[in-house]
């Protein structure tokens, strides 16, 4: 199908378009991508920086509350190891000795030292118990544990007794408990407080116990400057997990925390907790010298708001590179578009003529070019790509007469990649008579690949020095140019036609035949040389399959006509009257020997010969009243089956062939004439009985008979009449058509030959005694019962 001339420019303009744009933003999408991985590490190095900030932070945290813890330790040790202390409580109750209250107000004076010289401002108070004595001694006071719980330090929701039993005289090593004082019966104190049992270091139940009440308040300060940071919440453990600090409001059982300890399997690490919606940022770290976990509950979103800005920033700037990229693509295809959509236009409008008259096609075609690209080297590209097709061109009209050889130019041919040293040429035509190898289904892919494989064939028995030219389906033409007068060109010539036929022949089993002109100096002469390689090649009809001729062979051959004989047309016709083939095969054999073995017949008499041979067979075929289809096939031109052949030879068989059917066919009616006559009256019947007009009058047309002789003959051979006999065919094809109920019986009966169903059911019903539509019910109810029994 032919598409429309503006429809492909349309179509072209989009494709060369397209192509541009895609390749600008190919090109500048190349470091766009190359920048968005960049930046996808920058961010993960950026996120991984804000998070190792945040553990530096918390380690940070983890160092400074760690040297505080240490400063306690050192003062526990100090309170621990004091010989007073260690005398008062292994010593008896005997509070009413005098020196051993001296020892007492002596241990309190050096613990109101040991805090003074503290530098921890954060130590609320301290205090040691002396179980033996039930005595507690601070820096400042000497009591009991009963005054001390009701009257100045009161634990929130712990008795007097578990006061006692678990707190003072409990087992703990550097324990530090959440607690909340109420001191001198006012509001509650949150404080931490410190436990270390005493004596120091002895197994087996405490004696007492150093008391230290550390101002929560201080370590909240501390890490609210922290939380304060990214709007977070830090959170203190202690060694047995349980919450020292946390955030106001958050005691020991906070939800957060119960949703974080069992994260807490490491002594540090880092991962992401969904809390009522938000991912948070937990993090967290053991310190190994206090057993204490530090956990930093911050929302993601603030940690990485930097991140999160510089990637909006950067997702903002990359859509703009990707907005003004795309239109600064768009810009340069349409910019670098415009020489080809100029031409475009050009072509379209009727090519609007450029530079001088008198100019060749190629000239235009470069003028042309220059003027769209201005870059010769773009020119040369484009024309080497329709070389091929321009020089084949130039050949075919140059062997034709069509372009005058005396004024082409070696430069000319230069330009068409046509190298001629030498002003001498011979023209071979080759012809392909059959391939069974490649034209099995003998398709236009096929022949295709068949002249592809003659012309790499030539070229390499050549040594590239020719030039081939496909002159149509079957041909292909080789310019062969040659050196100085000698016999060495002509062995080549000839060593080169052998050589290609019989390896076309050997390893593609492909038959070709050749015609070689003679040798011509002068490209003005090559007319004349394909003229004569024509001529040559022509005469294979005479000369067979896989033949080479050369025009010097056949140039004088001369014959005025074919030889055919009346005396020997009529004995053929006789012969093949009288269904004798084997004499009119001999006869025929004897003709062809005499015009094409003893006599040079040229090819297009060979052809008039078995034209008229042909005409011979048609008017036997028409005296004898046979079908032309039962001889010449489906062809409705006779002649093709002459013209179309390659040889004499097979022409010949051809002819012989179509007289052998003809004998025989002859031979088969000569049996008993009136019974081949009653036969053909039978055989058009059946194969006119659906015809309307089908009676006497048609059937004697036919047979150029008299009616009345028909029906008598007819009557007296069958024993029925013709009318009987076409209304018998015509019930029986009534009933075939009635079994396969897929006709209605209106139907039917203009199939077979009548005008309604009214005359059907007349005649039907005469003949077998019901109706067309009963006789259909009784077949289906038939039908109806076979497949019972089968299936039953």
């Amino acid at each position: 199908m032919k598409v429309p001339f503006n429809m492909a420019i349309k179509r072209g303009n989009k494709s060369v378009f397209a192509t541009l744009f895609i390749s600008f933003f190919v090109v500048f999408i190349v470091p766009v991508t190359i920048s968005s991985v960049v930046y996808l590490k920058i961010e993960q190095i950026l996120i991984d920086n804000a998070y190792r900030a945040n553990e530096a932070m918390l380690e940070q945290t983890k160092h400074v509350i760690n040297g505080k813890t240490q400063e306690i330790d050192s003062l526990m040790r100090q309170v621990a190891f004091h010989p007073k202390q260690q005398v008062l409580m292994q010593k008896p109750a005997d509070p009413a000795q005098p020196k051993e209250q001296y020892q007492y107000i002596e241990l309190m004076k050096d613990l109101a030292r040991y805090k003074a010289y503290s530098s921890l401002t954060l130590i609320y108070d301290m205090y040691v118990y002396f179980g033996n004595t039930d005595t507690i001694v601070s820096p400042s006071m000497k009591t009991d544990s009963s005054t001390l719980f009701q009257q100045i330090y009161k634990y929130k929701g712990m008795t007097e007794n578990s006061y006692r039993s678990s707190l003072l005289l409990g087992s703990h090593f550097k324990s530090y408990l959440s607690t909340d004082l109420i001191i001198s019966q006012f509001k509650a104190e949150p404080m931490i407080t410190f436990i270390q049992s005493l004596p120091f270091g002895e197994l087996g139940p405490a004696k007492g116990s150093l008391v230290v009440l550390i101002q929560k308040r201080q370590f909240t300060d501390l890490l609210r400057e922290v939380e304060g940071l990214h709007n977070g919440s830090i959170y203190i453990l202690n060694q047995q997990g349980e919450l020292l600090i946390g955030p106001e409001g958050e005691g020991q059982n906070s939800e957060v925390m119960a949703h974080i300890k069992p994260s807490l399997e490491k002594t540090s690490g880092k991962f992401l907790l969904p809390v009522q919606g938000a991912d948070m940022l937990v993090s967290y770290t053991t310190s190994s010298e206090n057993g204490w976990t530090y956990v930093s509950v911050f929302p993601k979103d603030v940690v990485l708001a930097q991140v999160n800005r510089v990637k909006l920033w950067s997702l903002l700037l990359m859509a703009i590179c990707l907005a003004m990229g795309t239109l600064l693509c768009v810009f340069l295809a349409r910019r670098h578009y415009s020489p080809i959509k100029g031409l475009v236009a050009m072509i379209k409008h009727g090519r609007t003529a450029i530079g001088s008259e008198g100019k060749n096609e190629l000239n235009f075609i470069a003028e042309t070019m220059q003027q769209l690209f201005g870059k010769e080297a773009e020119m040369e590209h484009r024309l080497s790509s329709q070389m091929p097709i321009i020089r084949s061109d130039f050949l075919s009209r140059l062997i034709r007469g069509q372009i005058d050889g005396r004024e082409v130019t070696h430069e000319d041919l230069s330009f068409m990649g046509i190298n001629v040293h030498h002003n001498d040429f011979v023209i071979i035509i080759l012809d392909v008579e059959e391939s069974p190898s490649f034209l099995t289904e003998d398709t236009e892919r096929e022949w295709i690949l068949l002249r592809f494989i003659m012309n790499n064939v030539s070229q390499e028995l050549l040594n590239g020095d020719g030039y081939m030219l496909e002159l149509g389906k079957k041909r292909m033409l080789v310019l062969v140019p040659l050196n100085d007068v000698s016999d060495e060109d002509d062995h080549r010539i000839h060593a080169y036609a052998r050589s290609f036929i019989e390896m076309m022949a050997s390893k593609f089993r492909t038959a070709v035949s050749a015609g070689i002109s003679r040798r011509h100096s002068g490209l003005e002469r090559l007319s004349e040389c394909f003229e004569e390689a024509t001529i040559a090649l022509s005469y294979k009809m005479t000369r067979g399959t896989r033949s080479i001729t050369y025009y010097d062979e056949v140039q004088n051959w001369q014959s005025e006509t074919y030889r055919l004989p009346p005396e020997l047309e009529a004995q053929l016709l006789n012969y093949t009257r009288n269904g004798d083939f084997q004499n009119a095969a001999r006869l025929l054999d004897h003709l062809y020997d005499l015009n094409f073995e003893q006599d040079h017949l040229t090819p297009e008499m060979g052809r008039w010969f078995f034209l008229d041979l042909l005409s011979t067979l048609i008017k036997l075929l028409e005296s004898e009243q046979i079908d032309y289809r039962e001889v010449l096939g489906d062809e409705t031109e006779p002649s093709k089956l002459i013209t179309d052949t390659d040889t004499a030879l097979s022409a010949h068989l051809r002819i012989k062939e179509m007289f052998r059917l003809t004998a025989s066919r002859i031979q088969a009616d000569k049996v008993d004439p009136q019974d081949a006559l009653l036969r053909k009256i039978r055989e058009f019947i059946q194969a006119h009985y659906h015809d309307n007009n089908l009676g006497l009058s048609m059937i004697a047309d036919h047979l150029n008979m008299n009616p009345v002789y028909i029906s008598s003959f007819f009557k007296k051979k069958s024993g029925e009449n013709v009318t009987d006999f076409i209304t018998r065919i015509r019930i029986e094809n009534a009933k075939r058509l009635l079994a396969e109920e897929n006709l209605t019986i209106h139907e039917i009966a203009l199939e077979i030959g009548y005008a309604s169903n009214i005359v059907l059911t007349k005649v039907f019903k005469k003949l077998e005694g019901i109706t067309p539509g009963k006789y259909r019910e009784g077949i289906a109810q038939s039908k109806t019962k076979r497949t019972d029994l089968k299936n039953g």
